[in-house]
């Protein structure tokens, strides 16, 4: 299958990728709107400029892009839009009330002196600028209004029983500039956040007395505190008339494993009580309330532990009851669902290297298929109800994240105006398809420099496998962190195989790998590149591998099992020693999920067979993979691979070390610089450049 093919386009430049404007998320409500959250960098501005909510159009700011790093911003969504929110305010996140108000949480990004400045609250009405409603030591989180409540979380001080007592806690920690955080529990941190003293509790209000919409003297908003059981709110959805919430909170149930549980609050009395009591290795999480607020579509998972593989099963819940049936038992993806109305839900999932719409009744054994699929490129995400339509985000390897909207009858999908960038890489997409060695069918994709023309002969492209991380993932949708078209535009074809543990393939697919981290999925990758490199158009003699997080962990693994094979291989935030990795990640249950097979499966075993350079990223605030991985990998490389000395007598290894960044390199300076030495470091050592 040839996607693209445009060869007389300049392609995507790093710079061209790196400032686009990108479309991230949406926000909705069935009969207030929706508007669309957009990445944008931020530009030095050449005059004052707007408060956070005032409206700005989308080139006000002038001065170079790249001089800002990257803020969120609130765009409508219909055939001119149109910016709402400052281009010096980033916005958390968003809520569009029955109203058509939209609610936001913003701050001021990157201000003169870096100075920190919590989140505030926003009501930005149809007409008129924006209010500011309410601000708090810490911030805000989160927020949802439906009917009269707006439901919002926030980091509240250890032992605060309201917002006063809270501000008196928070306010002297910080006069007293006290940092330590003494902890009696598993984890310490969270992504790239360190956890305590503090901890995401709930926030209530009553917005029907906060005065008229379109004045700017409307009143602020007073928060009470909500009922938060012991643990971590993760997640929060409100009914549609805002008088019942259901709240994901993640607790420490033994020594280092935690589960999730979901939790049903009255608003109005704030009784709280269990709905889905979880019990390791089960999980729950909740994914969507039915409109009239009786039914709640949950995700029950199965962890990862060393007797099962992560599995993902839909499940319906009566609020009433607590009664709990599967939902659409018979369906083998993994569902993101919404629901349409109380007798329809939507989903979207990974399929086959693309992605999928479907459509279902509560009581069907299965969803039907209702867009994408197997004969288009397309991935779908955000789904949300709206009075313009049920409106999604869809992407392709190939092609930027763009508006559509999705006809539920017919399963017709509209372009709608994009209010973010369209990119149009220079070059084909192309489907490579084989069958692993247990029989069963793999494939990839395949970029590819455009086709030469009829009065050229192409040479063979040098070949930069990459192979995604989670390992539950997939390549099936645009990506700005490990985009292949620049590597393209610089000469290269790159493979993007789905091995064994990819999502969108079934649950089989999962279990081929899932205790074997180097096993399934490695003959796999390894089965795709040899099909690569069997077409004519591809060079065998020049290869290169690379991957981030668990595709660093199979960079790792390669660079000690495949000799020569590969000129170089590039490591992004990877799995070194497997053995140690589990007891300082921030999800302990890894630990004894990996503790087995890493006596067989860990890179660091096979350190002296690597015989070619590696270059290692890292970000040092990645707690999701600690840099302790990344050093130990560094020092294991100099003391003990096999890897020659250059010309000068010097390593040909490399350390790319990141002080501010996590588990991705999100920051516009740094991400330009990733990609810079990233090509550099193949143009050394698989073409000779």
């Amino acid at each position: 299958m040839t996607i693209t093919d445009t060869p007389t386009s300049p392609g995507i430049s790093i710079d061209a990728l790196l400032d686009a404007h990108r479309l991230n998320g949406l926000a909705a409500n069935p009969t207030g709107g929706a508007v669309a959250l957009v990445q944008t960098v931020q530009q030095a501005p050449a005059a004052e400029v707007a408060e956070p909510g005032e409206t700005a159009d989308r080139d006000d700011a002038a001065g170079d892009p790249r001089a800002g790093d990257y803020l969120t911003a609130l765009y409508t969504v219909d055939e001119a839009p149109v910016r709402l929110t400052s281009p010096l305010a980033s916005v958390g996140a968003a809520s569009v009330d029955d109203a058509g108000n939209v609610w936001f949480i913003a701050k001021r990004a990157n201000t003169a002196d870096d100075a920190a400045e919590d989140a505030s609250l926003w009501k930005l009405p149809a007409r008129g600028e924006a209010i500011q409603m309410a601000t708090r030591p810490g911030g805000f989180s989160s927020v949802t209004v439906r009917g009269t409540t707006v439901l919002a979380t926030g980091p509240i001080a250890d032992g605060a029983e309201d917002e006063k007592t809270h501000a008196e806690l928070y306010g002297t920690r910080t006069a007293h500039k006290v940092t330590g955080i003494l902890h009696d529990s598993f984890p310490l941190r969270s992504w790239d956040s360190d956890l305590g003293p503090d901890r995401d509790g709930l926030l209530i209000a009553d917005c029907s007395d906060t005065g008229r919409s379109d004045s700017r003297d409307a009143g602020t908003l007073s928060f009470r505190h909500g009922p938060v059981p012991a643990g971590r709110v993760t997640g929060v959805e409100l009914s549609a008339d805002g008088t019942v919430a259901l709240l994901d909170v993640r607790r420490l149930e033994e020594k280092t494993t935690e589960v999730t549980d979901i939790w049903r609050v009255d608003i109005a009395s704030g009784d709280a009580g269990i709905l889905l009591h979880a019990a390791h290795p089960i999980d729950y999480t909740t994914q969507a309330l039915s409109p009239s607020g009786r039914f709640a579509a949950v995700s029950e998972e199965t962890a990862w532990t060393a007797q099962s593989n992560l599995q993902q099963r839909s499940v319906l819940v009566d609020l009433a009851t607590g009664a709990a049936q599967p939902l659409w038992p018979a369906g083998d993806q993994w569902y993101s669902i919404t629901w349409l109305d109380d007798d329809t839900l939507l989903a979207t999932s990974d399929y086959r290297g693309r992605g999928a719409v479907w459509i279902g009744g509560p009581d069907d054994a299965q969803p039907r298929l209702l867009a994408g699929g197997a004969d288009q490129p397309y991935h779908y995400s955000s789904l949300v109800s709206a009075p313009e339509g049920v409106l999604a985000i869809r992407s392709s390897v190939a092609e930027a994240p763009h508006l559509v909207a999705i006809d539920t009858a017919r399963g017709d999908v509209a372009i709608r105006t994009n209010p973010a960038d369209d990119l149009a890489p220079a070059g084909r997409l192309e489907e490579v398809v084989t069958t692993a060695a247990d029989g069963t069918e793999i494939r990839a994709w395949l970029a590819l420099p455009a086709t030469a023309s009829a009065a050229e002969t192409a040479a063979p492209h040098p070949l930069a496998v990459f192979v995604h991380g989670g390992p539950w993932g997939s390549w099936n949708a645009w990506t700005y962190r490990w985009n292949p078209w620049p590597f393209v535009a610089a000469g290269y074809a790159v493979l993007m195989p789905d091995p064994a543990i990819s999502t969108g393939y079934g649950q089989a697919f999962i279990d081929r790998g899932q205790q074997e981290l180097g096993g399934a999925p490695f003959d796999d990758v390894v089965a795709l590149a040899d099909a690569a490199i069997a077409r004519a158009d591809i060079d065998e003699t020049r290869q290169a591998l690379a991957g981030g997080s668990y595709g660093g962990y199979m960079a790792n693994w390669v660079a000690g099992h495949t000799g020569d094979r590969f000129r170089c291989i590039v490591t992004h935030a990877s799995l070194w020693d497997v053995t140690t990795m589990g007891a300082t990640t921030d999800n302990g249950s890894w630990a004894l999920a990996m503790a087995e097979q890493a006596q067989t499966y860990s890179p660091h075993l096979y350190v002296r067979d690597i015989e070619v350079p590696v270059l290692v990223i890292h970000g040092d605030k990645d707690y999701r993979v600690p840099i302790g991985q990344g050093q130990q990998l560094w020092f294991d490389l100099l003391t003990f691979s096999k890897t020659p000395l250059d010309a000068h007598g010097k390593t040909q290894h490399r350390f790319l070390y990141y002080p501010n960044e996590n588990h991705w390199i999100l920051s516009r300076g740094n991400a330009r610089q990733w990609y810079q030495e990233f090509i550099a470091f193949l143009d050394q050592h698989v073409t000779g450049a």
